[in-house]
């Protein structure tokens, strides 16, 4: 890891990376092998375009496909139509190839599906909440495959198992790199890898294509943040929201330092990190930042003095994490920082 010269960006890696909770926020035989697997926030060198070469590619097409994933390897006959996911972005990846699922945990607030995606997915069932999955009600919807975040919902992967084929990926702390992994994935398990490989094209042409209307010369450094009552939880550049920014030309303000999700940041950290923009993700009702913009430090902030602070909706640039609601995170920032 590259270490920063600069002092203050030091004193920020001292003092502000400190973990954040992570409460911010026909298908025939079918055998799952448990492993260890990946830290759900592992690192993963981000391709250039597309997905990474280590991706299950070799199953495509395949009557039978043993789909490698965090938790071990899947093995799946023909292709599922009754799918259960437990995380929004896996809902992401059946409608980019045509499939609705059965099931979602959508924490029983099925309003935090993102309007992109809402009348794309279809009528489905609740599985309850996205921690803590109703397991009775995903048996009772007899799935042929079940889609699971590897950090959640390890602890019940087996459990899983025995209802329908699992794979499990990283989804609540996946960097932007492995969601578009996991997506490709998805669509193998579903048996439409060349579905997914043409919208993966399209993803690509349209971030390039928002990536090109930045001016030359943009150097400043943004920090997407959620806020809550009592908490003002920083994203560094591997995090899933960071990392869409940067795949259209907006780097992050903090440092490259750090292997956690996210980071808990004070004012003080704030003002020595300096960001030039911030995307600002508000939990509903009082958060910490009201308390924080009475104060002369939050004044000096270049963010708030070049009047570059933004409002986003949390579903849209935090819980949803996919390629639809990824082109919405990037479509909306090139709009607020540029007018476009």
């Amino acid at each position: 890891m590259s270490h920063l010269a600069s002092p203050g960006r030091r004193v920020v890696a001292a003092l502000a990376l400190t973990a954040a909770a992570a409460a911010l926020s026909g298908c025939g035989g079918a055998g799952s092998s448990p492993a260890t697997g990946a830290a759900p926030n592992a690192d993963r060198a981000a391709a250039a375009k597309g997905v990474s070469s280590d991706v299950n590619q070799d199953q495509c097409g395949q009557q039978t496909r043993t789909v490698k994933h965090d938790l071990g390897t899947t093995t799946i006959t023909g292709s599922p139509t009754k799918v259960v996911t437990l995380e929004y972005s896996f809902v992401d990846a059946l409608v980019a190839v045509g499939l609705s699922p059965v099931g979602v945990a959508d924490d029983d607030q099925p309003e935090r599906i993102i309007a992109a995606l809402r009348d794309k997915v279809g009528p489905y069932k609740s599985v309850g909440l996205r921690a803590t999955p109703n397991i009775q009600v995903i048996t009772a919807l007899k799935p042929d495959l079940i889609v699971a975040d590897s950090g959640r919902h390890k602890a019940i992967y087996a459990q899983l198992s025995k209802i329908a084929p699992t794979i499990a990926f990283p989804s609540l702390n996946g960097n932007y790199q492995q969601v578009l992994d996991s997506e490709m994935s998805t669509a193998i398990a579903v048996n439409k890898c060349d579905e997914m490989k043409t919208r993966l094209e399209e993803h690509d042409k349209t971030m390039a294509g928002l990536k090109a209307q930045a001016p030359a010369g943009e150097s400043r450094k943004a920090l997407f943040v959620r806020a809550s009552e009592k908490g003002f939880t920083g994203f560094p550049p591997k995090a899933y929201t960071p990392g869409v920014l940067s795949a259209i030309g907006i780097g992050s303000s903090l440092p490259d330092e750090s292997g956690d999700a996210s980071v808990s940041l004070t004012l003080e950290t704030l003002v020595v990190n300096k960001p030039d923009v911030m995307f600002i993700a508000p939990n509903d009702g009082p958060t910490l930042r009201d308390q924080w913009t009475k104060s002369p430090l939050w004044k000096e902030l270049p963010a708030v003095k070049n009047n570059a602070t933004f409002d986003v909706d949390p579903n849209e640039w935090s819980r949803s994490r996919g390629l639809i609601a990824s082109e919405v995170v990037a479509k909306e920032a090139v709009k607020l920082l540029y007018g476009k």
